[in-house]
């Protein structure tokens, strides 16, 4: 098993000119006058970002890639710029890489600027846990987003999705980060560069700049002010093609409206993370607003923790982030209980998972282990096991889909099914890229043929009827040269759940966080509580939950309760034998992939890739030649108030052109082509 390489918190300290600085083995950085006055002269300068700048003049999204975010000098002072200029562009973007990060408190003591310190202070106050991956903050309001990319530039930079219009490039200096004069991460930044981006270091070593041109980079160099060395700027501007991928664009001249089959998690997630980028979303739903497994009225949201920080592990610390920021503001504290959950482990196991998170280094705002008496204080049940004290907690699930559907910009259709989509017809056939004409928008359209809604991006959020809806539409792998495949091979899993007066169960009457072991008992939200309209003056708890293979034959009430409490006694000890009085028994099934992971983004254009080389289909799922305008959010499972904010932000940045939220091995895991793609790798083998 691979160990991954943990992120260590760098300390500040200060150099001989008593200025602020952070040292690791590879690099010392410096912060300060010195870092502000290096950040605009060689940086922004370098890109067109300084006085009046040209180079995001009437431009309504911008991104800047930084490879080395240091003490967030460059990232603050390009904040600043940004807020300074009248003619700024609706969205800026800012993707950096870090490998040893300040704590949040040492990024307020690096900046010595008071124009700046405000900025840095909403900075400190966002800052993430010290955790490898990709961490999304926002500010202003949503219009100013770090992308904050931890690990090592070289392991982290080919893996990003994005389109860079500047990009800062850090270190090379004799004395710098060696990593940063990788001949891999010069391709790496050149893969990203958007047609005409622009570039800046305050390096001009003669390896760097020959390894740039190489890339497709025109350089100069310029003398810096008051000093007497140089400093370079460039222009992506390629001779030849130099890459197999072109980075991501900003969409422009698409008519800024969606559609949306499916009103649960999934296809709510979906519409207000739209709507917050000024979309018009159409909704459309046979049930109406979480009729499905959504109406559970409360769920779980938590991260995984494993020894090697697998996908899930990822997934879940990115999800969680994601539905946290995308909670509705006005109603957050109704909607969402955080503050941490206990994810129980035998007693005996504690030693393993101490040594799990030392290896990691997990900080403590992540997970902890604790034993049952901590466990016991903090959740404020008598409990027999400890376990991982984590991140997460309980979000009132069926109330959170309606309050993202009222997001404005959204409108809901409910008591409407749909049987297929087409293209609407009278449109030209082509790619808007090769054609210069407006694609044809999609049209949801009833058994009777007639258009329910319409609109040129269209999700399907409709679990399990995702499959039979594309089928019906001519849209799955079934072609001559995919025959009897699965493109999208879901399966159905019922569940059931019990909610109880928490007087009924003394061990738990006390519970104030949620317990999590081969079974669950959470607190219900206020939202939960004043929606389902329970008695006052009464707690309420959730016990769950079965994994039920057939929806149509159920386990009897009696037996489902005496498998949840037979899961949970380890935990809590014995419960009653049968639900108590008052109890409500809550029914849901869950559309779960064979992988179970979730399906998220772009669906394939099987007919082009079928008559494509063998070597087209060589591909990560995620590079699949797509449908135009065409998303799956499916397949959540157990896990959809954990990802379905996830999975709407990665199609959400897809279609906006943005910068992606995860890294490209882990949009190629949650790729919906990836099980069709299969299929036609082992066509091509059996072929060959």
């Amino acid at each position: 098993m691979s160990r991954p390489t943990p992120i260590h918190p760098e300390p500040l300290g200060c150099n001989a000119e008593d200025q602020p600085c952070s040292a690791c083995a590879s690099e010392t950085r410096v912060g300060g006058a010195a870092a502000l006055e290096q950040a605009r002269a060689v940086y922004l300068d370098g890109c067109g970002l300084l006085d009046s700048p040209s180079a995001w003049a009437g431009r309504r999204q911008f991104v800047v890639l930084d490879t080395g975010f240091g003490p967030g000098t460059r990232f603050l002072a390009t904040w600043q710029a940004w807020l300074a200029d009248a003619a700024r562009p609706d969205m800026l973007h800012c993707v950096c890489v870090e490998w040893h990060p300040l704590a949040a408190t040492d990024l307020i003591a690096a900046c010595t600027d008071p124009s700046l310190l405000p900025l840095a202070h909403q900075l400190a106050s966002a800052w993430p846990p010290a955790m490898r991956g990709l961490h999304q903050l926002q500010f202003a309001a949503g219009h100013v987003k770090l992308t904050l990319a931890l690990g090592d530039v070289r392991e982290l930079l080919p893996r990003l999705d994005l389109g860079a219009d500047a990009i800062y490039l850090d270190g090379f200096t004799a004395l710098g980060n060696p990593a940063l004069r990788d001949p891999g991460v010069i391709k790496a930044a050149a893969r990203l560069a958007r047609p005409g981006a622009r570039l800046a270091s305050a390096s001009v070593a003669p390896a760097l700049c020959a390894t740039l041109r190489q890339a497709g980079f025109t350089l100069r160099k310029l003398p810096c002010e008051n000093t007497q060395a140089e400093r370079l700027q460039g222009v992506y501007a390629p001779r030849w093609r130099t890459r197999r991928l072109e980075p991501r664009d900003a969409a422009t001249g698409v008519e800024r409206h969606a559609l949306v089959i499916g009103a649960g998690l999934a296809g709510a997630a979906s519409a207000q993370a739209l709507a917050r980028r000024g979309w018009t979303v159409d909704v459309l739903d046979a049930g109406g607003a979480a009729a499905g497994a959504s109406a559970l009225p409360a769920g779980l949201a938590h991260a995984r923790i494993s020894a090697d920080d697998d996908r899930l592990a990822r997934l879940g610390r990115a999800g969680l982030a994601a539905l946290v920021a995308a909670l509705p503001g006005s109603e957050r504290h109704a909607l969402w209980q955080g503050g941490g959950l206990l994810l129980a482990e035998p007693n005996s196991a504690l030693p393993d998972l101490a040594a799990i998170a030392t290896t990691l280094a997990l900080p403590s705002s992540v997970a902890e282990v604790v034993d049952a008496g901590e466990a016991s204080w903090r959740t404020g049940a008598q409990v027999d096991q400890g376990g991982w004290w984590q991140a997460g907690g309980v979000a009132a699930a069926g109330c959170l889909v309606r309050a993202w559907l009222a997001t404005p910009g959204v409108r809901l259709q409910g008591g409407v099914r749909v049987q297929r989509l087409r293209r609407a017809p009278g449109f030209p056939a082509t790619h808007p890229a090769s054609s210069g004409h407006a694609m044809a928008p999609w049209q949801a359209l009833d058994a009777a043929g007639c258009v329910l809604a319409q609109a040129p991006a269209c999700i399907l959020a409709s679990a399990l009827d995702t499959a039979r809806l594309l089928s019906a539409s001519g849209l799955d792998p079934s072609g001559p040269c995919l025959q009897d495949s699965q493109g999208l091979p879901l399966r159905a899993q019922a569940g059931q759940a019990f909610l109880v007066p928490a007087s009924s169960l003394p061990r738990l009457a006390r519970l104030q966080r949620p317990l999590v072991g081969d079974a669950y008992v959470l607190p219900l939200p206020p939202a939960a509580l004043q929606a389902l309209e329970l008695p006052a003056g009464e707690s309420w708890q959730l016990l769950g939950a079965t994994y039920e293979n057939d929806p149509e034959a159920l386990m009897p009430v009696a037996a489902a309760w005496a498998h949840i409490t037979r899961e949970l006694e380890p935990l809590v000890g014995a419960l009653p034998a049968a639900p108590p009085d008052g109890a409500r028994v809550f029914r849901g099934v869950r559309a779960v992939a064979v992988d179970r992971l979730p399906c998220a983004g772009p669906w394939p254009d099987w007919e082009a890739l079928a008559h494509a080389r063998p070597a087209a289909r060589q591909r990560p799922a995620d590079e699949l030649p797509p449908q135009p305008g065409l998303f799956l959010s499916t397949a959540m499972g157990s896990r959809g108030l954990t990802l379905a904010a996830l999975a709407a932000e990665c199609i959400a940045s897809h279609i906006e052109g943005e910068p992606a939220p995860l890294e490209r091995d882990l949009l190629a895991a949650l790729a919906p082509g990836r099980f069709g793609l299969r299929r036609l790798l082992r066509l091509d083998t059996q072929g060959a």
